[in-house]
């Protein structure tokens, strides 16, 4: 998660580095946003329910985002943002859990304890049987204090997010036309 945020912040140093600003971020033409709050409502209900409650509530909130981002599509970024989304619901809806790589992790320093125990129902350890291994967590980022190991999924949605908040920061606003 801290994956995310750092390249968020990043995306916003860029697009100020650029000349752009908040107050064009805050003018893109978002359509249909109430479907994004009801796939953050999915998701976390399926987390806090936990069992198969978790992967069927990261499948509907990818379904609500993908409508979401199909009423949204001319806007950059929401391709990566699509294609990132799909791929972490399809590999936790097929394996139930998202796999982590034990070499990943061991590559991040992050101990995999949660993991054989049991004790985190969103993450499991990578084993013979998982589906779509290359999809799981298998990505080590080696963030200062806080380490993480990250899919290619979370990486094209993070790429997705940069590239909507950099353009939606420089976008230039097309004059209105009288009428």
């Amino acid at each position: 998660m801290l994956f995310a945020l750092v390249v968020l912040i990043a995306a916003l140093v860029i697009g100020y580095g650029a000349g752009g600003d908040l107050d064009r971020l805050g003018q893109l033409p978002l359509r249909r946003a109430r479907l994004v709050l009801a796939a953050v409502l999915a998701q976390a209900l399926g987390s806090v329910v936990g069992g198969p409650a978790y992967p069927f509530g990261l499948v509907v909130s990818a379904g609500l985002v993908a409508v979401f981002l199909a009423h949204n599509r001319g806007l950059r970024g929401t391709g990566l943002l699509g294609a990132g989304l799909l791929c972490n619901a399809l590999v936790v809806g097929l394996n139930g859990a998202m796999p982590v790589s034990s070499e990943a992790s061991g590559q991040a320093r992050i101990s995999i304890q949660d993991l054989l125990t049991g004790a985190d129902p969103r993450h499991e350890l990578e084993g013979p049987d998982t589906r779509l291994r290359l999809l799981g967590d298998v990505i080590p980022v080696l963030l200062p204090l806080h380490p993480e190991v990250v899919s290619p999924g979370d990486v094209l949605v993070a790429a997705g997010l940069a590239q909507l908040v950099v353009g939606g920061m420089t976008a230039r606003r097309r004059p209105q036309l009288p009428g």
